[in-house]
């Protein structure tokens, strides 16, 4: 089996690495919680946050790669101008911005918990919690996108393009947290569609 043919098992790796990350690091405190407590935890769970942040990075990379191969798919099937296609790979590369920038500010709480006065580590871990707008609106553009262009083009069963546009929109109300852990399921979906028929050509 080539390399290329493992190419969309990128995706089950993405939220793999995900999972990981928020596993390993465990329920951080809350955005407002005391001084003390922020420093107590992350003095604690140093290696921790450092390690989550790697796994982070692992998933942003992975993900790119994998919106990179869904675009690629639709962009084939679509044709110029591929507008679908190509919302679909901007989604991927900010959701990836995204993880990339969560992955930075873990890391680095983890490295410098020792070294910074506790104010600055509480403004890094108030970010850690709350920056999610680029991951947030990567989510809905790239499955916009990749459902749009799932319905117009039947690549892929029009179901998952018609989920891929409601999670998309779900993603832009007041419930719209629902969002990522619906694309981690549509992820993991495709990437095994894309491997089987990779496999199979």
């Amino acid at each position: 089996m080539s390399a290329r043919r493992l190419v969309p098992l990128s995706g089950i790796v993405t939220v793999a690495a995900i999972f990981a990350s928020f596993a390993i690091v465990g329920d951080t405190p809350d955005t407002d919680a005391p001084i003390n407590e922020v420093v107590s935890f992350y003095t604690k769970h140093d290696g921790d946050a450092q390690f989550s942040g790697a796994l982070s990075a692992l998933a942003a990379l992975m993900f790119l790669i994998f919106s990179s191969t869904v675009a690629g798919v639709l962009r084939r099937a679509e044709g110029d101008p591929g507008g679908a296609s190509a919302l679909a790979y901007g989604g991927g590369i900010l959701f990836a911005a995204g993880g990339a920038i969560f992955a930075g500010l873990s890391f680095t709480i983890g490295d410098t918990v020792k070294d910074i006065d506790p104010a600055s580590l509480q403004t890094l871990h108030v970010l850690s919690e709350d920056l999610f707008f680029p991951v947030a609106v990567g989510t809905v553009a790239f499955l916009l996108g990749a459902g749009i262009g799932v319905v117009k083009t039947g690549v892929l069963p029009k179901w998952l393009g018609w989920a891929a546009i409601v999670v998309a929109l779900v993603g832009i109300t007041p419930i719209g947290f629902v969002s990522f852990p619906a694309l981690g399921l549509w992820t993991l979906v495709v990437s095994v569609m894309l491997f089987m028929r990779a496999d199979t050509a």
